[in-house]
This record gives structure tokens, C-alpha cells and sequence, in this order.
């Protein structure tokens, strides 16, 4: 078999006479590392030579995990030319320009403690690595120190049944095995998000790895939002540091993981749900923001109110039987089931909930927490729940015929059963149970009635405005009044420009009358159902969300995002499930210029948000066409802002500009730019605090900044840097310069 010096003869990257000359000058280290100190050679081909004809596998040092670093420094990584990428148990794969070098592989060992795998890479993918897990994770921490300390103080775990802190044993066992230098901002960005993500209201935050950058979003009133994308290098300490703080296996990145943690935010206590999910661009996590001492909202707050509410409170009067809520997942059905327990509640009622999991807690109220692996189940906590003489009892889920058997003979025998089911409105949930295996006699005979919900956002009261809706709009709702008056919100700080704040529920409630019961009896399908309880006066959901509009609390939009309009005469499209008279759908088909990513419906000009889905606006590219990277220029003299301008033109950007801090920073927020060019003395704000407050928020705080002025002084330069700009330049510039300045920042954040 040829060797490493026959291959690089045979292959013409070096000559025999050379490559004596360079094993002398190497004196015992790798002369592999020595060619490529010494000569201009295509380093594609030095790695082609390992891979494909030795056969080593090549590194992938995209997504670099902080573990794997563990004692391992910048200095060690310059002075072995090698980086470990990877750590499995005790071994770790490492990225060397010789994977053959015994030297190098046994003084790794002896510095990390680990087995090194050898793996081959290239000098400028190497030396690439090292800039972003060393050299950034400085900068970045530059950045963060620019914040106020106070974020970080404000999330404290709290101790959790008597163990030790999760944070103590962050800080003193598994630290040791992981980088300092790349944990410690992920740990203060984490807390950042954290933080935002209450500040907005949020109830989940989403990080998500893309191929050049990692995206977070938070759920705002039920609705995803992209609130900031942060740099691809910090994904893997980021979810490592989520991942040691609700205990989860940081080693294992391979298979989806679970787990919680109990913070203190400031006054606020809190419920963190965690879920990992591998995908092929890194792991996804998501996290859940739970307020375990947040008091159940009453029923008339939640949006219910007159005959509806009524209806539920007869309902609830019953000593015995059941009460059934439906809707998709995120409907709101356990806070309206938390607020009928509330109102329930008194000192002669003993109640019991079984729950997945307990998300508020109720005081006066026993409540179980499911634990399927080990063995408490739905239905074997209901089982055990009735032995201790209930008088209401919640279930959180109606899941298989056990559970809803137990349930249903429970509400026979004297208790008062309320649960949930998911389906998609009050009829389909009779016929849902026929499918599980409950005996039509058993539902007869306990239902009492059946309720459908669903969450529309209310209109910005900061923000709300008169407006009148386009024809597309009134053809989309059949039977609405056109004349009636119409708001919505323009957007504002207030609301995050969503035009929104805060949701109300709509419920469609059918009542089991005796004519219902008979057809229950004779398992009628649901569209018998359905039409006998319309007979009776049931009012559905399209009909409750309409009198919302009419009232001023949501729009029209919402009603088409939240609500299907299934009971009106015409047709569903199968593009987007809407109904229409017309024989072709109105608000689908190919708009390639204006179509909304989630549901292809056409948009209108000005809209921050679909109109229909409420997702953000975005218009759809050409095949392979990549969006033009954004500018923002911020400076009070249009002649300084056309001569930049010009400058950037060859660099193929899209350019904005604004004339003072302020401007900038609401022009940051509403255009997400890849790179801001500022002067420091302007009006209203000038560019100091412009950079203060762009670090001050996650949203704005990976932005790359470039104070572009005449004032010359250390000083001037001194006090840019320590506010957190990425580079100081002076005028009058060099176009050449300031163009090559730039592609190096955007270049560094992926654009």
C-alpha cells in the first residue's frame, strides 16, 4: 500500500528532492503540517489524498459542539494544527491536516484525557474553525458585556424538591467537560431570550438551525414571529446550555430529549418545558413558558359571555355527568376547563384533576401530574381519583376507549366528569367517541353538552383604527354585514407591529337536548347532528366570532385565520380549506409576487402580515434566487448618505437609509439588516446610543455595526468600541476600503 510520501509524489503535489529537504526541516513533527507552512499547495488535494486513497474520513466542522472542546485552548489548537469537533462517550473526533501524526494524537490525549478519532481537514477549513469557536466567541462576548448585567441576575433557578441547584451543578461538574469561553455567552444569551420572550408576552420560544444562521421565534398569542437570527457558530453552545439546564444528555444529540426546569425571572416563577428534535441541519429546541402561580382566568374575561356562558354554567350546575371541551391543540380548552373549576370551587366540593401536565396550579383543588413510565396512567389515576370520594373530577384527555370508559361510568355514578378530545367542532366529537368504542347509550345518557373553542387575537387597543375591508374580504365571510363598522390595528410598539395583544376565546355550544339524545341513541353522523342542534338554536363558531368583528375586539382577517367557515353554503377549496360560492377559489392560486407562505393566499399591498393566516408577509423567490443582503445607512446629511450608497453599489445590496438614531433603530426592527453604517453626531439620537440600544435587545444585538465619522480620536475610537461597534471608520473614506470592510463583517455573519 503507498504511503502518505508516495501519494503526494505520485499525485505531483510535492518532488521527491522537496519533500527530503522539508522531512529534515520538520525535525521529528509532522511534515504534512510542514509542506503546508512551506509551500503555496492545492489543499484539496492533500485532503483528497487521505480520504480517497488512505481512506480517513473527512471532518465536518460545521457545527462544532462545545463539549468536545472541553480543555482543549486556542493555544493547543495553533500549536497541533488540529481541533476536535465531536465527542462521543470518551471518544472525540478531532480534525488534524495529518491524521497519521502518533505524536500529535498522543499528546491530545494526554491534554484532554480522551481517545482522539482522527479525522482529515484542511488548513483554511482549520484555521476557519478556529476563528469562529475562539476568535467570535470573544467578540460575542464583548457584545454581551455591553448589556446590562441585570438580565442575567433576573433568571434564577429555583430549587427543585430539595436537590441540589441546577445551576451549582452546572458551575462545578459538568462546566468542566466544556468550553468556558464559548458556554459563558450562551449562558447570558439564553437568559436574554428568556427574558424577551416574557417582555413580549410569549408562551414558547423556537431555535431553529438554518444553514447560515440559527433563527429564534417566539408565539406570540398563538401566532409564530421570527424575533432575531443569531449566528450558525453559537447553535451547539447555545443548545447545549438549554440542554444542561433542564437536565438533558448534552453527548446525545442523535435522538429527541425532554425535559423541564423552574426559573425565577424577576418576580415572576416559572415552568421552562423543554423539547430537543434532530434535524439535518443541527437540533431544534423548543421551549415551553409556563406561569405555575398564575391565578385561572374567570370565565367572562376569557370571552365568553351571554347565552353562551349561560348555557356552560347550567351545565356546570349538574351534580353529575360530563361536559366535554374540543378544538385543536393550542385552543385554549384547559384554561377555559381551569376557569370552570374555579368557579366550581368552594369548601364543601372536593375536586380532583388528572392532568399532562399540570400546567396552573389551583389552590383548593388536588391536582395529579400523569407519569405513564411509571405506570399512572389516565386511566388508572381516574380510577384511583374515585376512591377518594370526588365530586368533580377533570380529566385532561379522553385518549382511548380505557380512559373514556372509567370517564363515562363516572359521570353515570354521581360525579360531575369535565374533559377534552380533540376534534375539530361539537358534532365530530359525538362521532369521535362512536370511533373509540364508547357505547352510543353511554354518551346518551351522561353527555350534557359539548364545546368547541377556538382563540381569535384582539385588536390593539393603542393601535386600533376604522377601516373598510375590499370585496375579497366580504366574499371570504358569507352573510356578514356589510355595513357594519369595521377596526383594526395598524401595529405599534405596544403589540410588536402585529396589530394584536392578547387573545378571547368563541365557543360553539351543543347542548344534548332529548331529540339530540334519540339521535345519539340511533348513531346519527355528525351533519344530522349538527343540522338538529341548528334547528334548536345553537350558535356556532363562525356565528360567535362574527358578532367579535362586529364588535370591535378582532378583525376579519382573524375570523379567516382561526375559524372554518364550514357551515355556509358552497365549496371548500382543498388549497386552503376556505369556503366560496364561486367554482374557482378567489383567494388561492399561483400569485407568485405576493403569495403568503403559509397558506398561498394573496396579499395586499402594505400588509405587515397575511390578511388570512396572520403569518408574516414574504414574497416568493425565483428558483435558486437568494435575497440581497440589507444595509442600513444612518446619517443627518443626504450627501454622506448618496456618496455611501454609491460606494456599496458593486456589492450588490439592498441599501436603506435613515437620518437619525431613532429612525435607525425602528428601520432595524422593521427590515432585519445584515449590516448598519452610522455617524456619531445626529439629532434625536445620536450614534452611541443608536449602538447601546441595538445591544441592548436579542432582536438587534448580532447586527454588525460600522460608525462611520470624521471625529478622529482615540478617544472618539475608544468610546465606539467599548459601546460595541464592529469598526470604526473615518471620513473621508476610500470606497475600496469601506467595500472591503463590509464584505468582511457580512462575510463573518453568514450574508
Amino acid at each position: 500500500m503507498d504511503t502518505v510520501s508516495d501519494l503526494l509524489i505520485k499525485e505531483g503535489i510535492v518532488s521527491a528532492d522537496v519533500l527530503n529537504g522539508i522531512r529534515t526541516r520538520a525535525k521529528g513533527r509532522s511534515f504534512v503540517v510542514e509542506i503546508y507552512n512551506t509551500l503555496d499547495v492545492d489543499e484539496d488535494r492533500i485532503v483528497d489524498i487521505f480520504a480517497d486513497g488512505l481512506k480517513i474520513r473527512r471532518a465536518d466542522l460545521s457545527d462544532i459542539m462545545p463539549d468536545a472542546l472541553g480543555k482543549f485552548t486556542k493555544d493547543h489548537a495553533l500549536k497541533y494544527m488540529c481541533m476536535p469537533f465531536e465527542k462521543e462517550g470518551r471518544k472525540v473526533k478531532v480534525a488534524m491536516l495529518d491524521p497519521l501524526d502518533i505524536g500529535t494524537l498522543q499528546e491530545f490525549s494526554f491534554i484532554t484525557g480522551l481517545t482522539p478519532v482522527p479525522h482529515v481537514t484542511s488548513k483554511s477549513q482549520l484555521m476557519a474553525a478556529m476563528q469562529r469557536c475562539f476568535d467570535m466567541s470573544t467578540d460575542l462576548a464583548r457584545v454581551l458585556d455591553s448589556v446590562s448585567s441585570g438580565a442575567v441576575a433576573e433568571v434564577e433557578f429555583v430549587q427543585d424538591h430539595g436537590d441540589k441547584r441546577i445551576e451549582e451543578a452546572f458551575m462545578t461538574g459538568k462546566r468542566e467537560e466544556l468550553d468556558e469561553q464559548m458556554l459563558a455567552p450562551a449562558i447570558k444569551l439564553v437568559n436574554l431570550f428568556i427574558r424577551e420572550a416574557l417582555d413580549c408576552r410569549a408562551s414558547d420560544i423556537h431555535i431553529e438551525p438554518g444553514q447560515k444562521a440559527v433563527t429564534v421565534r417566539f408565539r406570540i398569542d398563538g401566532v409564530l414571529a421570527t424575533h432575531t437570527q443569531i449566528p450558525k457558530w453559537m447553535h451547539s453552545a447555545i443548545a447545549s446550555r438549554v440542554k444542561i439546564m433542564s437536565k438533558l444528555d448534552i453527548s446525545n444529540r442523535k435522538t429527541p430529549q425532554d425535559g423541564g426546569m423552574k426559573l425565577k425571572v424577576g418576580n415572576v416563577q416559572l415552568d421552562v418545558r423543554v423539547s430537543t428534535l434532530p434535524t439535518h441541519l443541527g437540533e431544534k429546541v423548543v421551549m415551553r413558558l409556563l406561569k405555575p402561580g398564575e391565578k385561572a382566568i374567570e370565565l367572562p374575561l376569557s370571552g365568553l359571555s351571554g347565552a353562551d356562558l349561560e348555557r356552560l354554567r347550567t351545565a356546570m350546575s349538574r351534580p353529575q355527568g360530563m361536559i366535554l371541551m374540543t378544538g385543536p391543540t393550542g385552543s385554549g380548552k384547559t384554561t377555559t376547563l381551569h376557569g370552570m373549576l374555579t368557579e366550581l370551587r368552594s369548601e364543601g366540593t372536593n375536586i380532583v384533576t388528572v392532568e399532562d401536565p399540570v400546567e396552573y396550579e389551583l389552590e383548593g383543588i388536588t391536582q395529579v401530574h400523569v407519569n405513564e413510565k411509571a405506570g399512572l396512567t389516565f386511566a388508572n389515576a381516574l380510577r384511583s381519583i374515585l376512591r377518594q370520594d370526588p365530586d368533580v373530577v377533570m380529566v385532561g384527555e379522553i385518549r382511548d376507549i380505557e380512559t373514556a370508559d372509567v370517564a363515562f361510568r363516572a359521570s353515570n355514578t354521581g360525579h360531575l366528569v369535565l374533559s377534552t378530545l380533540h376534534t375539530n367542532g361539537t358534532a365530530a366529537t359525538i362521532t369521535r367517541l362512536y370511533d373509540i368504542g364508547v357505547e352510543p347509550y353511554l354518551i346518551s345518557s351522561s353527555l350534557h353538552c359539548v364545546v368547541a373553542q377556538r382563540l381569535l387575537r384582539v385588536i390593539c387597543p393603542h393601535c386600533a383604527v376604522k377601516y373598510a375591508p375590499d370585496e375579497d374580504a366580504f366574499a371570504a365571510l358569507p352573510g356578514i354585514d356589510r355595513k357594519a363598522s369595521f377596526v383594526r390595528g395598524k401595529g405599534c410598539a405596544k403589540c410588536n407591529n402585529t396589530g394584536y395583544r392578547g387573545r378571547l376565546a368563541v365557543v360553539e355550544i351543543m347542548e344534548i337536548t332529548p331529540s339530540l339524545r334519540k339521535l345519539i341513541s340511533g348513531r346519527a353522523s355528525a351533519g344530522e347532528l349538527r343540522d338538529a342542534s341548528r334547528k334548536e338554536g345553537m350558535r356556532t363558531l363562525y356565528e360567535a366570532a362574527l358578532e367579535h368583528v362586529y364588535n370591535g375586539k378582532t378583525t376579519i382577517d382573524e375570523v379567516l385565520r382561526a375559524v372554518t367557515v364550514d357551515d355556509t353554503p358552497g365549496a371548500s377549496c382543498p388549497n386552503c380549506g376556505r369556503m366560496h360560492a364561486e367554482a374557482d377559489c378567489p383567494y388561492c392560486g399561483t400569485m407568485p409576487e405576493t403569495s403568503c407562505r403559509k397558506c398561498s393566499s394573496g396579499l395586499e399591498e402594505g400588509w405587515a402580515f397575511c390578511p388570512f393566516c396572520g403569518s408574516p408577509r414574504e414574497k416568493e423567490k425565483a428558483p435558486g434566487a437568494e435575497e440581497k443582503a440589507r444595509v442600513l445607512i444612518v446619517d443627518d446629511e443626504f450627501g454622506i448618505l448618496k456618496m455611501v450608497e454609491l460606494a456599496l453599489r458593486p456589492l450588490d445590496v439592498e441599501v436603506h437609509t435613515a437620518q437619525n438614531g431613532r429612525e435607525a433603530l425602528e428601520a432595524a426592527r422593521n427590515i432585519n439588516p445584515g449590516l448598519i453604517i452610522t455617524d456619531i453626531n445626529m439629532p434625536v439620537m445620536d450614534g452611541y446610543e443608536l449602538i447601546r440600544e441595538l445591544r441592548s435587545k436579542v432582536s438587534t444585538m448580532f447586527i454588525p455595526v460600522v460608525i462611520l465619522s470624521s471625529r478622529d480620536s482615540v478617544e472618539d475610537k475608544l468610546k465606539g468600541f467599548t459601546f460595541g461597534t464592529d469598526d470604526y471608520i473615518t471620513k473621508p473614506f476610500d470606497y475600496t476600503e469601506l467595500q472591503a470592510r463590509v464584505k468582511r463583517l457580512m462575510k463573518r455573519m453568514g450574508n
